[in-house]
């Protein structure tokens, strides 16, 4: 396999495992930071660790074949630290300085930040990809814009049941995600407005995010059928490559044969 057959192995293979995998980073966190701050009976905590091992031996599998199928083996290493850490540091358990409880703790905080750290790039990595962060960053940003709005206009209004900045950012949550408790709500005019301008504007954003996820999963069964395509054009590439070298090993004899 050349190298632009890997590097485009590699990028298929990744496209492929990176919402599973930022799942599995998601579902590994609690199990490294809830022995920390829970003290758990050894049944359950056998569990977990069976577990731990479990995705840890499919975070290695995933970073394997990727190095396998990486052209520069150098420049992925350097490009994948985070993934090489959260691959390397359970081995670290063995050794003495990590046998005291409190040394193990820490290492095991370490793995939950070394894991969330690549959940981060891969969410970016797939919220990116699919267009999705551009929701995303707009909705975060009219559910704040619009609890600062309202905080201002309700504070010191009579009746009013939004007296903070976490109780104006709740009910932006709520009303912009159409869930709407009906637990807070804005009393005053100028209130209302903003409550009807994110009302409008939580169904555009997520008329766009069902829209985005669409989009994601027509894509991926457009490369199921674009797969074996592509496969049988590098079959065929590779058939031309090797009668061509043939033909250039045979011209020498031909020549020769000719004098």
């Amino acid at each position: 396999m050349d190298k632009a057959t890997k590097a485009v192995a590699q990028e298929r293979f990744e496209r492929h495992t990176a919402v599973p995998m930022l799942i599995l980073s998601l579902a590994i966190i609690p199990l490294l930071l809830i022995p920390l701050i829970a003290n758990l009976s050894p049944t359950v905590e056998s569990t977990f660790i069976a577990i731990d091992w479990f995705i840890w031996a499919v975070f290695f599998i995933e970073y394997g074949i990727r190095l396998y199928l990486a052209p520069r083996k150098g420049k992925f290493i350097a490009s994948n630290k985070i993934d090489l850490v959260v691959i390397v540091l359970p081995f670290l358990r063995p050794l003495r300085v990590f046998r005291s409880a409190r040394a193990a703790r820490v290492l095991r905080a370490a793995r939950g930040v070394a894991i969330l750290l690549r959940a981060i790039d891969a969410a970016r990595d797939v919220l990116t990809r699919h267009k999705l962060h551009y929701v995303l960053t707009v909705t975060l940003v009219c559910v704040v814009m619009g609890a600062l709005m309202v905080e201002s206009f309700e504070r010191g209004a009579p009746d009013s049941n939004i007296e903070s900045i976490p109780d104006a950012i709740w009910w932006a949550t709520t009303t912009v995600t159409t869930v709407g408790y009906g637990d807070r709500f804005p009393v005053t005019a100028g209130g209302r407005a903003v409550a009807t301008v994110l009302m409008v504007l939580g169904i555009a954003l997520f008329g766009l995010l069902a829209g985005s996820l669409a989009s994601f999963f027509f894509e991926r069964q457009e490369e199921q059928k674009i797969d074996p395509q592509l496969q049988e054009i590098n079959v065929r590439l590779e058939r031309i490559e090797t009668l061509l070298e043939k033909r250039e090993d045979l011209e020498p004899n031909n020549r020769e044969r000719a004098k």
